[in-house]
């Protein structure tokens, strides 16, 4: 548990015309919509803005289509589909979205799009489509999406073999009917609140590329508190970060939005009222002292004068439409709180808007700030790093309270000072309560699931724990890990065996490239031919298939778990695979059984062909036998495969390097670590 949180350092705010940017303009935004460099540099002659933002009719018809294709795509591998979503670019404008959709994924877009009349209303109701030179236009209330290079013939082709008539999806020319305006008014309506962010994801949708390692794409929409929020997963762990601020990208790349219809938030009030609120015995006598204790200083003089400072900047950033998208994804709380390595997806702390005006201030006042902090031994440049760090500090916590959403938990204090809140989870049983102590630590978790996996884990999982400065900081962060703590359950593990919670349905006869494909956690070669120089100490003596991979102790009757007895069970602990439970059918299966491919594909796990073809042949051999004996079958079932057939059952590439590393396995376990290592000089 982090017990304080991570100082964050200013960095230069990129803008479009920045002249010290490290990157060109141009190379930012192809890193977000995937446009090729004639049309990036033809879009961005004249623009005032990096990427557009669409206009209020625009981009709720694009949030209308996006949240259809999110409905249909799920989630994905993009390697499959052409991009995400099957989007291989797209061009912004104003008014209008160029999309350049995969052929292939033609079909799929039509099936995502076609209106269907039924009580719910599915699809994109009232979208038409005419043609458009080359083009093909789709037309949605205000909007106009321009599928470029779906020319009329391509595109009446792939309606006709979707099966998808004039009754789904209409030529322009017909009127739109009146059970379409109904369905169409009630997307308009759900979606409206967020139409901007998601119109604005959508325009950077190429964005996700980087968070694909292991190949998915994962976005959806949840409502918490009566508030539509869109979700994005692509690393099996949700989060309600906008992909521009989980990963800390450039204030160019961010989207210029419109400010609340309640106005702009003031910092002062905001801060005053709610450290008042919640710890009244704080007793704040002005706004300033409120954000020295949000943030957990004390209320030195030229503390003070920093924190007046900071929300006069505060509320000019909240002010200004530029920085709009602070208000969403449940508010600026979400960057404050403390992630692995300093955000989501391992970037640094995301900057917020304001910290170069923020930090403009004179040398001597910077130092005197500094001071407050820095170390006895600290230079005179690291004692102005410190004052830039502190007032980066007071503006994160500022901008928190003032974007707090509107929608909010109901918390009740106990005798001891501690808030509690709690709220039922919808479509099942348990509970998601938040705690904040008087300390600052804070607790978001799910209660009385009712799962038979955390039977000894006291039938809770717990989200997150994590220590802030103050308890009404406290309370703001777990309010937002709520958010993501409500519909975190399907991609939770039990720390035993790193089973899914709650497992998915595997196909009937699941085969390894559908188990592949599925696969968050995917074990390949390269990774296991590393580890097999120490797993012959740690399982040095092993059980095959037959006999069970997971099996109790004989010498404990009275204990409740199972234990690794097969190599492929210690391979599975060693790197956080998942395991069968002692009475299902893969436990006795071989890992290239249809039963085991089921059982992963439960769980979302995968091995690659060529550690599934070692493992079936090492544990083929029934009852104890050394590693040396399984290894040696092991090594002999792959030097006598075809492995470039094998490699066939792989989605990913298999470069010819790992072929000649597998071809090469010794059959002398001794001879395992000058293997790798040779492999490692040669081919690094």
């Amino acid at each position: 548990m982090t017990l304080t949180l991570t100082p964050y350092t200013p960095r230069q705010q990129w803008g479009l015309n920045a002249i010290d940017a490290s990157l060109p303009p141009s190379v930012l935004r192809q890193s977000a919509t995937g446009e090729s460099d004639e049309t990036v540099r033809a879009e961005l002659t004249g623009a005032s803005r990096l990427i557009p933002t669409a206009s209020p009719g625009q981009a709720l018809g694009e949030a209308r289509i996006f949240h259809a294709l999110m409905n249909t795509y799920g989630r994905h591998r993009s390697t499959l589909s052409g991009g995400p979503f099957g989007i291989v670019g797209l061009t912004p404008r104003p008014d209008e979205l160029q999309v350049r959709v995969a052929p292939s994924q033609l079909p799929r877009w039509i099936d995502a799009l076609a209106y269907r009349q039924t009580a719910t209303g599915g699809g994109v109701p009232g979208l038409r489509w005419a043609p458009h030179g080359a083009d093909t236009l789709l037309t949605v209330g205000e909007s106009r999406i321009i599928l470029s290079g779906i020319d009329e013939h391509t595109w009446r082709t792939a309606l006709a073999e979707r099966n998808a008539d004039d009754a789904s999806l209409l030529p322009q020319w017909l009127p739109v009917i009146a059970a379409e305006a109904e369905h169409a008014a009630a997307q308009d309506t759900d979606l409206a609140a967020i139409a901007d962010h998601i119109s604005a994801t959508l325009r950077r949708i190429r964005l996700v590329d980087r968070l694909t390692r292991n190949g998915h794409v994962h976005l959806f929409t949840t409502r918490h508190l009566g508030e539509l929020h869109l979700i994005e997963a692509c690393e099996a762990t949700p989060t309600v970060l906008p992909l521009w601020i989980s990963q800390s990208l450039p204030l160019a790349l961010w989207p210029v939005g419109r400010t609340p219809a309640h106005g702009p938030a003031d910092p002062h009030a905001a801060v005053l009222d709610w450290v008042t609120t919640i710890e009244p015995s704080a007793a704040p006598a002005s706004a300033a002292h409120a954000l020295c204790h949000l943030a957990g200083r004390p209320a030195h003089p030229t503390r003070l004068r920093a924190a007046e400072h900071v929300l006069a900047v505060a509320a000019r950033v909240l002010a200004d439409p530029v920085h709009a998208g602070l208000y969403d994804a449940g508010g600026w709380a979400g960057s404050c709180r403390t992630y692995p390595e300093g955000s989501v997806h391992g970037a640094d702390p995301c900057i917020p808007p304001g910290a170069e005006e923020v930090t403009d201030l004179p040398a001597a006042e910077l130092s005197r700030l500094g001071a407050l902090t820095a170390g006895p031994a600290d230079d005179d440049t690291a004692i102005l790093d410190a004052g830039h760090d502190e007032l980066v500090h007071l503006l994160d916590w500022s901008l928190a309270a003032a974007t707090r959403p509107r929608s909010r938990p109901t918390w009740s204090r106990h005798d001891d000072g501690t808030l509690n809140a709690a709220m039922p989870l919808p479509a099942r049983s348990g509970a998601l309560t938040l705690t904040a102590s008087t300390t600052g630590v804070y607790r978001t978790r799910l209660e009385h699931l009712d799962l038979p996996d955390l039977e000894h884990e006291d039938d809770t999982v717990e989200w997150e724990r994590e220590a802030a400065p103050s308890q009404a900081a406290a309370v703001l962060l777990a309010e937002h890990a709520a958010i993501e703590a409500m519909i975190c359950l399907p991609f939770q593990r039990e720390h035993r065996k790193r089973r899914l919670l709650l497992p998915t349905t595997p196909p009937a006869d699941p085969t390894q490239r559908t188990v592949i494909a599925g696969a968050d956690l995917l074990l390949g070669f390269h990774s296991f031919a590393s580890a097999l120089t120490l797993l012959r100490y740690r399982a040095d003596t092993t059980y095959g298939a037959a006999d069970g991979h997971l099996q109790p102790d004989p010498a404990h009757a009275d204990d409740p778990y199972d234990y690794a007895a097969t190599l492929t069970a210690y391979v599975s602990e060693w790197f956080d695979l998942p395991s069968p439970h002692h009475a299902e059918e893969a436990n006795t299966a071989s890992v290239d059984s249809s039963a085991y491919r089921a059982h992963l594909a439960a769980h979302r796990a995968a091995f690659d062909p060529f550690v599934t073809r070692y493992l079936a042949a090492a544990d083929e051999l029934t009852g104890p036998r050394s590693f040396a004996e399984r290894h040696l079958a092991g090594a002999a079932a792959l030097r006598c495969t075809d492995l470039a057939a094998l490699a066939c059952h792989d989605l990913r590439p298999v470069r010819s390097s790992l072929l000649r590393l597998i071809q090469s396995i010794p059959q002398d376990p001794d001879q395992l670590a000058a293997w790798y290592e040779h492999y490692l000089d040669t081919y690094s």
